[in-house]
This record gives C-alpha cells, structure tokens and sequence, in this order.
C-alpha cells in the first residue's frame, strides 16, 4: 500500500472555502446544546412566574367551564381555540428564543455560509462498508469515550449538589407545603445551575477540539500547495505559449512597419534597426529592429519594399541597445543619424 502523503502544512484561504463549501465546518453539538440550556433558563426566569399565573389561570377557567352543561357545541369551538391561543403564548416565546439561539449559535461557531452541496445526494453514504469503517473508526471511538467522560462527569456534578442536601430534602417531609416547595425550588436551580456551567466548560474544550480536528483534517501537501498556486497564477507552459504568441504577433506588426521606414541601419547581419523620419515627426523613430534571425527578416522586407539598407554597426547597436520600437531616437543620436538620413536622400537625388 503506498505511503499517505505528509499533510504538513496549514490550509490555504482557498482550501477553507472549498471546504465550507462541501458542509465541513467545525461543529461542536455540545456547544449547541449548552446555549440552549442557558437561553432557556434565562427564559424560564423571565417568564416562569407569569407563564405559571397564566397556566392556574387557564387551568381554574378550564375547571369552571367543564361543570355539567356548561359546554354546547358552539362552547365547545371556543374552549378549542382558548386551548390553541393559551399554548400558543406558553410554547411560542420557548420555541422563538430556541431558534434564535440556534442560530447564534451557529453563526458563532460556522459563521453565515449558505451551501447546497450537503443537500446533494451521494452515493457512496449508502455504502454499508463505508458505514462501518466509520462506526468503528478512530474517530468514533474517540467521540463515544468523549461522552462517557461527560456522562460521569455531569453525574459526579449532580451527585456532589445532591449528597448535601438528601437531609434536607427528607426533612421537607415534616414541613408546610410552601417552606418545602422553595427548598426543592433552591436545590432544582443550584443542581441545574451547576450541571449547565459543566457543560458550557465541556462545550468550550469540546468546541477548540473539534476546531483542532476539522484544521487537521482540512491540512495539505506541499505538492497541493504548489499546484494550487500554479492554478491560480497559470500553468508556467501555458505561459511560455501565451508568451511565443503575444511575441509572434509583435514580431508580424513590426515587420509589417518596414516598408514604411526610410532607412534599415545594420550590423551587418546579426543587427537590424529600421528608422522612419518625415515631415511629420521631429524625430527619426524608430519602427523595428531584430537580431540574428528577426534582423534577416528586417532586412528582406526592407530589400522587398525598395527601403536602403546601410551597414553602420556602432551606429546599428547603439540604436538596438537605446531605442524601443515606435520611440523616437536619443538625442545623443541626432548626429550620427542625420548623417545617414543625408545620405539616403543624396542617393533618392541622384536616383
């Protein structure tokens, strides 16, 4: 079997977005769970005396309208709709923060990303071999002694608020309804307050290993870097072709400028500038020039179009090495080239 490649080296930016694409996020269920608990005790402090003067309200409405003849048939619709509206206010504000906290929740740990990847059938979930190796995986393993740990831990938490008080909770036996109603009131908040700050402890541990757990997952190769970066700044061949290409068809425009230059100065062979100066320009500019090869060209289509060609090789490789194509010549030029232009228009006189 070969070698798994070390991923050694952390996701790039791209690499992320790819993966939040595909739904891989790091996720902590217990950090979920452990916001919920805390919103809806918050909750249930806030509205827990009125939701419970609303239900002994409702509940001594409902008695009276159950004695004998009370209900008809068009009461009966009523005392349907009375149902419908008193759970609507009990459940409604529970189930709206539930959502809301979901979805901070969510936000907090994922940050907003929408994708329609997770929703796409696969088939290779539905492949019982696959399943297995993800049951008794690693990774399961690991999950399922992370929640037996949590399991005694919130158990030995529950246990060392209930040791202290089996006395007294027995003694609320021997007391008035109300004394003992507040005692199992006090013992109920202080178990549930404590049992919920374990969790949001384990949620927190549990959320920086899942984060610790997607990082690892989602780490790459140094090939994978490299070729992500070719991909994003193109393939080196392509850019060797793109290139030839874009030099081929400067090279075509160039020689296409020949036969309207005045005068080819040359090497005599490894060097070519080809010069145009009329009325029109202050300067004689400068319309192509080539080495070796793309000199010959120069100097054929100069010989084609009838354009004097004159061998000056100081001249022809300071004009090379100075002057761009369709740039006029330096200044420190002016002299010598003035002489050339002199004599390709004593020799046009004496033609």
């Amino acid at each position: 079997m070969a070698n798994e490649p070390d991923r050694t080296e952390k996701a790039t930016p791209k690499r992320r977005q790819k993966a939040r694409d595909e739904g891989s996020v790091p996720r902590s269920v217990d950090f979920d769970a452990s916001l919920l608990l805390w919103g809806n005790l918050f909750l249930f402090l806030g509205l827990g005396s009125a939701t419970i003067t609303l239900l002994a309200q409702q509940v001594a409405f409902f008695l009276e309208r159950a004695l004998p003849g009370a209900l008809d048939e068009g009461n009966q619709v009523h005392l349907l709709w009375d149902v419908m509206r008193i759970l609507a206010r009990i459940v409604l504000p529970f189930l709206g923060l539930n959502l809301l906290v979901a979805l901070a929740g969510g936000f907090a740990q994922r940050g907003f990303h929408l994708s329609s990847k997770p929703l796409q059938l696969k088939f290779e979930k539905l492949n019982p071999a696959k399943g297995f190796k993800r049951i008794f995986s690693s990774r399961a393993l690991v999950e399922l002694l992370k929640s037996v740990l949590k399991f005694l831990l919130l158990a030995w938490v529950a246990y060392a608020v209930l040791a202290s008080r089996v006395p007294l909770l027995l003694g609320t036996l021997r007391l008035p309804l109300g004394q003992a109603l507040s005692v199992f009131q006090e013992t109920l908040f202080v178990l549930y307050r404590n049992v919920m700050i374990t969790m949001f402890l384990l949620a927190l541990a549990d959320f920086a290993w899942q984060r610790h757990s997607w990082e690892k997952g989602i780490r790459m190769t140094k090939q994978e870097i490299k070729d992500e970066a070719k991909d994003a700044e193109g393939s080196p061949e392509v850019k060797r072709q793109q290139r030839s290409i874009m030099m081929a068809a400067a090279r075509k425009r160039m020689l296409a400028q020949v036969p309207k230059a005045t005068v080819v100065v040359t090497n005599p062979t490894h060097v070519a500038v080809a010069l145009r100066y009329d009325e029109k320009t202050s300067a004689p500019v400068c319309v192509a020039k080539g080495l070796d090869h793309l000199a010959l060209k120069i100097r054929e289509r100069a010989r084609e179009a009838g354009i004097p060609t004159l061998e000056r090789p100081e001249l022809a490789r300071a004009l090379y090495r100075s002057v761009a194509v369709d740039k006029p010549i330096p200044r420190e030029l002016y002299q010598a080239v003035a002489q050339v232009l002199a004599f390709v228009y004593r020799l046009r006189g004496a033609a």
